[in-house]
């Protein structure tokens, strides 16, 4: 065996580092090529069908693989040791030189692709960044959901509107987290538009929920006293009803003939539920039920309220009517004919159509007159539909001023 110079055997080493380094290169060309275009075709799929860059790349990435195998081929085939004689170490020294200079040259030409399409990858790299930067924003948001959410915890609130909220912070944060490009930018958006709602609505519970807890007693005593206040004009209700009976005919009061069993009603069930308010308060329970409660309360009256009040507001409107009913006449007239007369005065297109509801509406306001005729007229529903050609004006002017 014939022995080798200490050159043969340093300059086959320098071939195979040399090699190597020239693997290396081509290797992180190619990752860093493919992931570009991988990102280019993901974000903006349209550009990247257009584009010369991705068929390029595909016959750049064959090349590519077929100089892999032939690099782990050469390996292969000629491994490097130190104890090998001359021959070959010669082989393998021409073998290594052969090889690294193609894979060098090829990872050059997949640099060059990068460098051409400099533009559209820097534009690649704002896509990558806005998504990111989206996502980001939705895990915060998803932060903000979690953190409101452990302020009423750690005050020791049970909030039932909170195990929903959080619910749907999970599914949008989800959404967000798992967003992939090819499904479009405005599914990340929509899922970030929803945390930002979700995290608001989060924040107001957790700031405006204490302050509810803590003015529930104060609530509820005022509540306590619109019960008394009700019930104090409670009393006047049949009076009233009687005086309504006598002066006018059944169909000015009809509506009005129970108000005192449901204004009853009303009462004894804001009764009851500041009373199960008062239990549970005492019990220790969370105030998710009283606060409810307080709401029902506070419902219940008014609705007792309005009742207990409309006999005698209904007996004020019906003698002003019935003491001067061309008043109320006169004064839906003057509304109509200012309405006319600024669609005459202002003619644009369109105005024709509202000119002739304006016709119609005066119609109707000349048959009222009719109503007014009989011995016992029926003066509320003069009053209702006097009010609701009132109303039928003022659409109609707001619509010609929207032509």
């Amino acid at each position: 065996m014939s022995r080798r110079p200490p050159s043969q055997l340093e300059a086959t080493q320098q071939a195979l580092d040399q090699l190597m380094l020239d693997f290396q290169h081509l290797d992180s060309s190619q990752r860093t090529l493919r992931g570009m275009v991988e990102s280019f075709q993901a974000y903006l799929p349209q550009r990247a069908a257009a584009s010369g860059l991705v068929p390029r790349f595909r016959v750049l990435d064959a090349e590519a693989e077929k100089l892999i195998l032939e690099y782990l081929d050469v390996l292969d085939q000629h491994p490097f040791d130190e104890t090998s004689d001359a021959g070959k170490l010669g082989a393998a020294h021409r073998a290594y030189a052969a090889t690294g200079p193609k894979i060098a040259k090829h990872a050059d030409a997949m640099d060059q692709v990068v460098s051409d399409y400099d533009a559209e990858l820097t534009r690649i790299g704002q896509q990558v960044q806005r998504g990111r930067a989206l996502k980001e924003s939705a895990a915060a948001l998803a932060g903000r959901v979690a953190a409101a959410a452990t302020r009423l915890r750690d005050g020791g609130l049970e909030v039932p509107e909170l195990n929903g909220l959080l619910a749907r912070t999970r599914a949008a944060a989800v959404a967000a987290n798992e967003w992939q490009p090819a499904s479009g930018f405005p599914v990340l958006e929509q899922a970030g538009a929803e945390l930002e709602a979700l995290a608001r609505e989060a924040e107001k519970l957790a700031e405006e929920y204490p302050q509810r807890v803590a003015k529930a007693r104060t609530r509820r005593s005022s509540l306590s006293t619109r019960v008394q206040a009700v019930e104090s004009r409670r009393d006047r209700i049949p009076d009233t009803l009687a005086v309504l009976r006598r002066e006018f005919s059944l169909g000015n009061w009809r509506d009005l003939d129970d108000a005192a069993g449901r204004v009853d009603a009303a009462l004894e069930e804001a009764r009851t539920k500041l009373h199960d308010f008062d239990r549970l308060v005492d019990a220790g329970a969370d105030w998710a039920l009283p606060l409810r409660l307080l709401d029902e309360v506070r419902l219940a009256l008014d609705t007792a309220g309005g009742l207990v009040d409309a006999p005698m507001t209904r007996l004020t409107a019906l003698r002003e009517v019935k003491a001067d009913p061309e008043a109320l006449l006169r004064r839906v007239r003057f509304r109509l004919r200012d309405a006319q007369l600024l669609v005459t005065h202002q003619p644009r297109t369109g105005g024709e159509a509202v000119a002739r509801d304006l016709d119609a509406l005066a119609r109707r306001l000349d048959g009222l007159r009719s109503s007014l005729e009989g011995v016992h007229p029926d003066y509320w529903a003069l009053l209702g539909e006097a009010d609701r050609i009132e109303d039928a004006v003022k659409q109609q002017v707001e619509r010609f001023r929207g032509l």
